[in-house]
């Protein structure tokens, strides 16, 4: 999933569109070099204010804060996240813009499930009076129930998975206003011929 929202993210950079890349998994190092990896130039993003990373990786537990991410300390503060975000989308010159918010699930770890509801409610309303967020969760950490009950507040809901073979499969499951047909597609990952860059890779069987 990390990879797939870098692709995501670099595809709203390469497009001109200004992008808050949250990520709980990895650290800010990590994003940007993923980022690149898909062909963006994060240094000249960061400093044009152009992509504005929030990292809520380390938790308690950092030192050595990232100078140019935001830096979520404590991820049982739900406030104090959402105020991350919303100074996050200031310094990247406001409305419209991207959010990517990987992902949902460690706040379950941290707080029963109608907090998380409340907390996707607020931040989803937050960015999407004039920008759209995309964020991830992961299923069978937490329950199916909650996993169907996010996919109610949310205007669509795009499936990833990976077989025994660790071949990667993708579908669109539903999107609000739009028939769709919810088969799972193969995609990966590819270098370029030169190896300089990585594109995403899939077809429609």
């Amino acid at each position: 999933m990390f990879e797939f929202c870098a692709y995501l993210g670099a595809t709203y950079l390469s497009a001109g569109e200004r992008l808050v890349f949250c990520e709980s998994n990895v650290s800010a190092e990590l994003v940007r070099k993923q980022l690149e990896l898909f062909g963006i130039d994060t240094a000249e993003c960061e400093e044009n204010d152009q992509l504005v990373i929030v990292d809520f990786s380390k938790g308690l537990n950092v030192k050595d804060a990232d100078p140019k991410a935001i830096t979520v300390r404590d991820i049982s503060n739900i406030e104090d996240v959402i105020e991350r975000v919303e100074e996050a989308v200031v310094k990247v010159g406001g409305f419209p813009v991207r959010v990517l918010f990987d992902s949902l699930t460690p706040f379950y770890m941290q707080h029963d499930t109608n907090e998380v509801d409340k907390f996707f409610s607020a931040l989803t309303s937050m960015v999407k009076v004039s920008g759209r967020i995309t964020t991830t969760v992961h299923s069978g950490i937490i329950p199916d129930e909650q996993v169907a009950l996010l996919a109610t507040i949310a205007d669509g809901v795009l499936e990833v998975k990976i077989d025994e073979d660790s071949h990667r499969f993708v579908r669109i499951k539903h999107f609000r206003g739009m028939k769709v047909a919810p088969n799972w597609v193969p995609f990966d990952f590819q270098e370029e011929e030169n190896g300089d860059s990585v594109f995403f890779s899939w077809r429609r069987d």
